[in-house]
């Protein structure tokens, strides 16, 4: 196994990341959506800064649609407690745990899990798994409510464009 490095890892993935995803969930209709993802590195600490645009896909009846927005932060300056802290565009906001990384020469594998979730009170919990492999992301998001315990809510494939 690899020894963390912030750098390499920054490197690997700062960039827009293009694709699509599918969600599902036990009180919605499931959707599938379009998806552009931006990871910017600050350049003196060891901060990611990222924005992510969703656009539920085009149906029959409906032209494409804005679904999700959200902004944030991964830190890696804690070395005790790396985390990622976001606010979506309806005011919910997340700090998420980055409890495990695994690595190999050409992957990265995250897994951040809520701690504190504000401004929504339907959620209890998130949980979010990023697998990062030469120029793919894929991804899962699991999601609990106070209706619905946590699972699978989106699922997507994005490629790091050059």
């Amino acid at each position: 196994m690899c020894k963390f490095s912030f750098e390499s890892f920054a490197n690997s993935i700062v960039g827009t990341w293009k694709g699509e995803g599918s969600g599902i969930f036990p009180t919605i209709k499931n959707f599938e959506f379009i998806e552009h993802l931006v990871f910017k590195k600050d350049e003196e600490r060891a901060i990611i800064h990222y924005e992510q645009r969703t656009w539920l896909k085009p149906s029959s009846s409906q032209k494409r649609r804005s679904s999700h927005w959200e902004s944030g932060f991964i830190s890696f300056e804690n070395e005790e407690q790396f985390c990622m802290n976001n606010v979506h565009e309806n005011g919910r906001m997340e700090c998420l745990n980055l409890n495990e990384i695994k690595m190999s020469k050409d992957s990265y594998q995250l897994l951040f899990e809520s701690r504190i979730l504000i401004n929504d009170d339907r959620m209890e919990s998130s949980k979010r798994e990023w697998n990062f492999e030469n120029r793919t992301l894929n991804y899962e998001m699991f999601m609990g409510t106070k209706t619905v315990q946590q699972q699978l809510h989106l699922r997507a494939c994005l490629i790091r464009e050059i």
